[in-house]
């Protein structure tokens, strides 16, 4: 938090830091309980097992003593609805939440800390969507006022490498004001770290560029599925190509987490499948779940994209059928952001 000597707050410091959430030291660590969902969320659902009316519903919150259960002092714990329910508007509920129920509670903090909500929950929400959503909620609680008027710092954690770099970065597109006061130790501070794109100064919805101030999308929004395996092997090719490509053409880009499925998550694969500008998928390693997404967006007449790297061996229901053979990633990249210019300009001029 900045003043500039006249008890005006100025914002507030926002960062991303690779690591685990439960080892930083901090005044609250935030985390949501969505029912039957796993994360961090369910680590501490341990702690209030002996008494389970303790655990909040949609809207609500608890508060306790960390303990030995994280480095923070406390664990704010926000209901949701369950984690097939997640979209980006409930995010962006939830991060307001979050600020409005320490406010709520009174309590002094300088320092907290939450994680990335919304990612690797199976339901295939767009990542960078969803970080915008959260950081737009924050947005609101600040524009209400319903914030701690202590809090200097929100820290996001991130456990994979990567995905705390892109998400770094993010943070210096997403955020253009310039509000520290020079001197402030705030204003230090973040000027030192805004030089690793590391952090960035947030106050409200005015203190993103005005390209991201638009609402979070809805279910509405033109986006790309994208089926492929899901491991860790594959994620070159996801982040390094597929997502980027997706995101020039100015769409939301989707996968989901066979891993995670139930009932529910299954019948959101399929309305997103059917919703979908069209299907990219990455037919590497021969997964069937792969397959069956795209047997499904034939039977939809979702248009697909269908890429393999060289060699593969691919199946005779696909050999038919244009594939896209790469060797390096990046052009893998240059193929897909070719495709999907050929096909949007097709789009547009039927």
């Amino acid at each position: 938090m900045t003043d500039n000597g006249h008890g005006m707050h100025l914002g507030f410091v926002v960062e991303v830091v690779q690591g685990d959430a439960l080892t930083v030291p901090a005044d609250v660590l935030g985390v949501k309980h969505a029912p039957r969902s796993g994360g961090l969320g369910a680590q501490m659902r341990r702690y209030l097992q002996d008494d389970e009316d303790m655990l909040p519903q949609v809207g609500e919150f608890r508060i306790w003593p960390a303990g030995e259960a994280a480095k923070a002092e406390y664990i704010l714990m926000v209901g949701t609805g369950p984690i097939f329910t997640l979209r980006y508007p409930q995010l962006r509920d939830l991060g307001q939440r979050f600020l409005d129920a320490l406010w709520e509670a009174g309590l002094d903090v300088k320092h907290f800390v939450t994680t990335i909500h919304g990612v690797r929950t199976g339901v295939g929400l767009d990542e960078i969507e969803a970080f915008r959503s959260l950081l737009l909620g924050m947005a609101d609680a600040y524009e209400s006022g319903r914030y701690p008027p202590t809090l200097e710092r929100i820290t996001f954690v991130e456990k994979d490498a990567r995905r705390a770099e892109m998400l770094q970065g993010l943070l210096g597109q997403f955020l253009s004001i310039d509000l520290p006061v020079p001197g402030a130790p705030a204003a230090k501070e973040a000027d030192a770290r805004r030089e690793t794109g590391t952090s960035a100064i947030m106050a409200g919805p005015e203190s993103f560029e005005l390209e991201f101030r638009k609402p979070e999308a809805d279910d509405s929004a033109p986006h790309i599925f994208v089926a492929m395996p899901f491991r860790d092997a594959y994620d070159d090719q996801y982040y390094l190509a597929i997502q980027p490509a997706v995101h020039d053409r100015g769409l939301l880009c989707e996968r989901m987490d066979f891993q995670a499925f139930t009932g529910d998550i299954v019948d959101r694969m399929l309305n997103r499948i059917r919703s979908a500008e069209l299907v990219i998928a990455l037919l590497d390693g021969g997964n069937p779940n792969v397959y069956l997404e795209v047997g499904y967006a034939w039977g939809v007449q979702t248009s697909t994209i269908l890429i393999a790297h060289e060699g593969e061996q691919l199946p005779f229901d696909v050999r038919g059928h244009r594939v896209l053979i790469y060797d390096r990633i990046y052009r893998l990249k240059e193929m897909l952001a070719t495709e999907l210019k050929r096909l949007q300009n097709q789009t547009g001029s039927s």
